[in-house]
């Protein structure tokens, strides 16, 4: 089989990442087409398409045989083993399949799913139920190996509060107590499934195989609730006022067949956590968001 060359977009070549990389990433970009044409070889691929990217990998739409798959070249750091090891823990139980993956090219072969449809394209009333049922496919009973939601909740309750002073007391005092009082709660932990923590409406894609499936999950223990927060501030600008948000995280909690109020405490303790995060990187719009879920659900 003759080389293949895919030419990369120059709009991934622009991507401000590949700046702060310096020059290790000036030369993993000009090594991609070479890279892609061998792994093509290595796994007898023929490209099928243009490729497309995220902030992070090129995908590569390819055949191998009659069989339609994507190969996903990512840099090459640790996040491409953790997604890997997510997606064969999963084994494509409500996520994409993982065909084959060369860690060290940063290479994964997966399934190929419809990238123009994700749950973003669907409004919340759809979308939150929807994400709720995923949520509860992917909570599958696991045993260690993995960090837990309750040793999340624990570094939370201990850096909490320095974390508040050194942005500058954004929220009430009362309001950081009673998330310090949440997180010591959730350190309990207890019965622990797998949770993707990586779980958002625009890594859901349409598929064959199911309606939908997860692409580039990234595994935890503990409480599926854990995730709520983030299902939230994902779409709490489509949300008109506080009974919105409670409404939609009552979609979510019943579709994943949650606790109700542990979603909510999940949900408070980390939108108190991406709120004060927001702040101390210079965000504007993320921490008002949070601000809005933590008075809704506070």
């Amino acid at each position: 089989m003759a080389k293949q060359r895919v030419e990369v977009p120059e709009s991934f070549r622009a991507l401000r990442r590949w700046q702060r990389e310096g020059e290790a990433g000036a030369r993993w970009l000009r090594s991609l087409p070479d890279l892609i044409a061998s792994l093509c070889l290595q796994w007898g691929l023929v490209v099928d398409g243009r490729p497309r990217h995220g902030d992070n990998a090129l995908i590569v739409p390819v055949r191998r045989g009659g069989e339609p798959l994507v190969l996903k070249v990512s840099w090459p750091d640790e996040m491409v083993a953790e997604h890997a090891d997510a997606l064969w823990l999963w084994d494509a139980q409500g996520t994409v399949q993982l065909v084959d993956a060369d860690i060290d090219a940063g290479a994964l072969l997966l399934e190929r799913l419809d990238a123009s449809v994700t749950l973003r394209n669907l409004p919340v009333e759809q979308a939150a139920p929807i994400i709720g049922g995923i949520l509860r496919r992917l909570a599958r009973p696991a045993s260690g190996g993995y960090r837990t939601t309750a040793d999340l909740a624990a570094e939370l309750q201990t850096s909490l509060p320095e974390r508040w002073r050194v942005v500058g007391r954004p929220l009430a005092r009362r309001t950081l107590d009673a998330a310090v009082g949440l997180a010591g709660e959730l350190s309990a932990g207890g019965p622990e499934a797998l949770v993707d923590r990586n779980l958002d409406y625009g890594v859901v894609l349409r598929a064959e195989r199911e309606p939908w499936l997860v692409i580039d999950p990234l595994a935890l223990m503990g409480d599926p609730e854990y995730v709520c927060g983030q299902l939230l501030w994902a779409r709490v600008d489509e949300l008109d006022d506080d009974r919105a948000v409670r409404w939609c995280l009552g979609l979510i909690a019943d579709a994943a067949e949650l606790d109700r109020d542990k979603a909510t405490s999940w949900a408070v303790l980390r939108a108190v956590d991406y709120w004060l995060s927001g702040l101390a990187a210079g965000l504007t719009e993320d921490p008002v968001r949070c601000q809005r879920i933590v008075w809704a659900l506070l």
